[in-house]
């Protein structure tokens, strides 16, 4: 794997990972809603990822169009949520997509369902909310990954690892027509 220009310099420090993983997945997200989007490779896994993040499957994908996408960072301290209206089958279904980034500390203070509460005081069941957290602790840090993990599972949250965010393995991923997206997904800088 090639080493990034984009996230790595000099420094090596990794301060600022899930400030980029929040402006990137919201990014992501967002050009899923796109139809005249010039770049289809990067469109199809940007689809993809928002599919995957609604929990709609592989044998599913072909009848569900994207509608509309809106997304928020930060909000009431939340890494990340996106309200999400998709097509099935000529009926409409709204989503919520709710991520909290870990990369450097683990969940703390009754995070998650803090979180959860939040949202389903101010959706009130409007949305089907899909609750993610997205790490990069690896195998180089199981044990916070197998942690964190319990404490998912605990609060009822989904955890995804960096790479698994695409659907990436192994170096079969091929480049996209986008230097940002190669870049932050597909080279090496953690």
């Amino acid at each position: 794997m090639k080493e990034s220009l984009f996230m790595q310099d000099s420094w090596h420090g990794n301060h600022g990972y899930e400030a980029m993983l929040d402006f990137q997945m919201s990014w992501l997200m967002r050009l899923a809603a796109e139809k005249d989007i010039e770049k289809p490779q990067l469109y199809k896994i940007s689809k993809d990822v928002l599919l995957r993040l609604i929990e709609i499957g592989n044998e599913d994908k072909q009848n569900v169009t994207i509608e509309n996408v809106k997304v928020w960072r930060q909000w009431k301290s939340i890494d990340v949520i996106a309200e999400v209206d998709i097509k099935v089958n000529d009926l409409i279904e709204h989503h919520l997509v709710v991520i909290e980034d870990k990369a450097y500390t683990m969940v703390h203070d009754n995070q998650l369902t803090r979180y959860k509460q939040t949202v389903e005081e101010t959706y009130g069941g409007t949305r089907k909310p899909h609750y993610w957290v997205i790490t990069f602790f690896d195998e180089n840090q199981k044990y916070k990954y197998e942690a964190l993990k319990v404490d998912c599972d605990n609060a009822k949250w989904k955890l995804l690892f960096f790479y698994d965010v695409i659907g990436w393995k192994d170096d079969e991923f091929p480049d996209t027509e986008s230097d940002l997206f190669n870049e932050f997904w597909l080279r090496e800088w953690y």
